[in-house]
């Protein structure tokens, strides 16, 4: 899976990727075609590049010199498909000329400011050698001529030329005979110049391909700072975090006046039962866990204080309302194909992880209840790494059991309105023995201000069946 696919499926993935201050628009395009990572060492080698960028932008002695280096990577082109031409022992035109010669000038000074300050987490080529075949005259600007420097026959028929316009009797046709000339031999002179280009088609391509990743890296060591994100651990058995937070939630509950709630969560082969009240973050919970694997899986740190994960082939969600209005499925027959999806992944020996959020919500209780005590059993059997969350209470299947502690008993006499809920809530996580879920509907009601006439009622019903 390419990165670019990542953004459209994970929940906030696209605010961590738009929020990387990446200075190129050839580092954008080449981050999107990153691929999803299945080995240990790819994710190590990412992660320790990662670290070692962190490392520079924390070391003030180095300030200056990085921000010279984001001035120059804003420079630079996405100069691939002269690239690919040059690769293909293509002959140039001035344009591609004129991008080669811009970029290899950045290159160099990009290069120079990096060997200066000792900083090795890239190695780009030297390609003096490619600016030396187009800079003749080593005038070291961004700027391609056809130069008088490149041929002593152009230089001189050119001179001819400028003398015969300065001559009134010069009669057009044997101007027009000489511009001829003039075109053939520029032409030849560009043909020449690729040839003598094409033998540096690695160190170009390399080039680029280091330019990019310094650019990410910078972006991607920037956002881990800023962010306080983490470098993750790889585990082979238990996903374990510490104040696992998510950054865009975070992010407009800051600019709201309040605060997130990070909690901690294991993740052991098998299911996982998430119960609590609604309001109480669950689908939030779920939303952040898928972020953080897919950003660990594509090499990033990830919103924790610290976290230990195992690696997985794919994330597969079955979160919010899939409904296709197109093929005119139900909410219901929506999310049991996509289960069903997810049950054979499982059977065919998939290693995922697997996220499904209020199972069969949209069915009646008992029947519910039934799928959703079959799918935790189901995968629990299976060893699948899977957390479901779920608003029925007498879920009596044989796996762990956690619920969201919720409301905060000592606040309850607040002032509690819909401004300012998430205070007097607890999103932690606790190890639950109960087969109940908490009963706070009514409470949340009348704080979103549904009328009383109606709770009324709806509570002596409830008494009833108690």
């Amino acid at each position: 899976m390419f990165l670019r696919s990542a953004i459209e499926e994970v929940n906030g993935f696209r605010y961590m990727i738009d929020q990387l201050e990446i200075q190129s628009g050839l580092a954008k395009r080449v981050l999107n075609t990153q691929l999803y990572l299945h080995t240990k060492e790819e994710i190590v080698a990412k992660l320790d590049k990662t670290e070692a960028a962190v490392n520079l932008l924390r070391d003030s002695l180095l300030t200056d010199t990085i921000t010279k280096i984001n001035v120059k990577l804003m420079q630079v082109k996405d100069i691939r498909g002269t690239a690919n031409r040059i690769t293909e022992s293509q002959a140039l035109d001035d344009i591609e000329l004129f991008e080669l010669k811009s970029f290899s000038l950045l290159v160099m000074e990009i290069r120079q400011l990096l060997l200066a300050a000792r900083i090795d987490v890239v190695v780009l080529p030297d390609l003096e050698p490619v600016v030396n075949i187009l800079d003749p005259e080593k005038m070291r600007i961004p700027h391609f001529y056809v130069y008088d420097a490149y041929s002593e026959e152009l230089a001189a028929l050119r001179a001819k030329m400028k003398a015969l316009k300065m001559d009134a009797k010069t009669e057009d046709k044997q101007l027009d005979q000489l511009q001829f000339e003039h075109t053939m031999l520029e032409d030849r002179v560009r043909e020449e110049l690729s040839t003598r280009i094409h033998p540096y088609k690695q160190e170009i391509n390399e080039a680029i391909a280091q330019v990019a990743t310094l650019d990410i890296l910078l972006a991607k060591a920037k956002q881990a700072i800023e962010m306080r994100l983490c470098k993750p651990e790889i585990t082979e058995t238990v996903t374990r975090y510490k104040n696992i937070f998510n950054p865009q939630v975070k992010e407009v509950l800051r600019q709201e006046g309040k605060k997130f709630q990070a909690i901690d969560i294991d993740i052991a082969p098998g299911a996982c039962l998430i119960t609590g009240a609604n309001m109480a973050g669950k689908s939030v919970i779920l939303k952040t866990v898928a972020l953080a694997q897919t950003l660990f899986q594509f090499g990033f740190y990830v919103p924790a204080e610290h976290a230990e994960i195992a690696l997985v082939d794919e994330v597969l969600l079955c979160i919010g309302d899939e409904q296709s209005e197109l093929s005119g499925l139900s909410s219901y027959a929506s999310e049991m194909l996509r289960l069903n999806t997810i049950v054979q992944d499982v059977k065919a020996g998939k290693n995922a992880l697997i996220l499904i959020d209020e199972l069969a919500r949209t069915t009646n209780p008992a029947e519910g209840k039934a799928i959703v005590n079959a799918t935790l059993d189901f995968l629990t059997d299976k060893g699948a790494r899977s957390l479901i969350t779920s608003h029925y209470s007498g879920i009596k299947a044989g796996c762990r059991k956690m619920r969201v502690k919720g409301f905060i008993k000592d606040k309850i006499n607040g002032q509690l309105t819909i401004n300012n809920i998430n205070e007097f809530i607890d999103y932690s996580l606790v190890e639950d023995t109960q087969n109940s879920v908490p009963q706070e509907a009514m409470r949340i009601a009348r704080i979103l201000g549904i009328d009383d006439e109606l709770l009324d009622k709806a509570e002596n019903y409830l008494e009833q069946n108690l």
